[in-house]
């Protein structure tokens, strides 16, 4: 008889699987469910139009060695693989799912991130001519984050880039109609009081380059990105972003808040839906000019 393994078993929370190790342990407390593979897919390509179709920005031509931390559904780490495909794609995430079509350059490893990335059956020390890291804040603890990025730049080789993304899940209105007692909001506000209650920092998205700095890192650059959600942009390629964005940012807002709004603040099923049902209708509002800073 075949078991799952114990990493890729799952329990149900409100409707919704969840990864039982992750729960069982407060690490990283979304869904893991078909509904959310599907927002990771949309998510994925939002994100690359967004970036005009980079998967990286920094400047390297014929990369040996990626590491990619949090891999999620593997679309990043396929997709680099199959572009590259003399380079060897390391991807690494909590939840360690097989991915469909997985190229033969893709090796694929279950790994808590709050962990040093220290494994020598899984890293390779300054090894890595890109580093990518995206959207893995709900997971790492927030006084994990220094050492996260030296633990990562240790792994770099000479003159090796690192790539983080993360959002700044508070929403902002570009044309200054959204009030401060708007569902988005209060959404923000009891987003920030969960998550600082289980060690987590909701903000680091802004945190990201003065990180970088403090490991030591060379040629540090970024910028907090505005990405559209609705289609009132004039330009044509973020109206479409932003229309796709709609459905994706109301199920992010939806899968952030199941469990640490009903686990840490001790909120009903109905209380977590009112306030996301709430919020995604201002999503719905083409008026506010609605925005999510990466």
């Amino acid at each position: 008889m075949s078991s799952i393994p114990e990493d890729l078993r799952r329990v149900i929370i409100h409707d919704r699987d969840f990864q039982k190790y992750s729960v069982d342990r407060r690490i990283y407390c979304v869904p893991v469910d078909e509904r959310e593979e599907e927002r990771l897919e949309t998510q994925h390509d939002v994100l690359l139009r967004f970036c005009g179709n980079r998967l990286f920005f920094p400047r390297i031509d014929d990369p040996r060695k990626i590491l990619d931390c949090g891999y999620g559904r593997g679309d990043w780490a396929v997709a680099v693989a199959e572009e590259y495909e003399d380079c060897e794609v390391t991807a690494i995430d909590i939840y360690p799912i097989l991915v469909s079509d997985q190229p033969e350059n893709l090796s694929l490893f279950g790994y808590n991130l709050n962990d040093r990335l220290n494994d020598p059956e899984v890293f390779e020390r300054n090894a890595y001519d890109l580093i990518h890291s995206r959207l893995v804040s709900q997971g790492i603890k927030t006084n994990r984050w220094g050492s996260y990025v030296r633990d990562m730049k240790a792994l770099m080789k000479p003159n090796g880039w690192l790539q983080m993304i993360e959002y700044y899940p508070n929403i902002q209105s570009d044309s200054g109609r959204l009030s401060s007692q708007s569902a988005l909001r209060r959404w923000w506000e009891t987003y920030v009081r969960a998550m600082e209650s289980c060690g987590r920092n909701p903000r680091i998205g802004q945190r990201l380059q003065p990180l970088m700095t403090e490991a030591g890192l060379k040629d540090v650059g970024g910028a907090i990105l505005h990405m559209p959600i609705g289609g009132w942009d004039q330009d044509p390629t973020r109206a479409s972003i932003g229309r796709d964005n709609v459905e994706m940012v109301g199920e992010l807002l939806d899968s952030l808040a199941i469990w640490p709004f009903t686990e840490r603040l001790g909120w009903s099923k109905a209380q977590v839906e009112a306030l996301t049902n709430a919020a995604r209708a201002e999503i719905g509002d083409l008026s506010l000019k609605l925005y999510i800073p990466v």
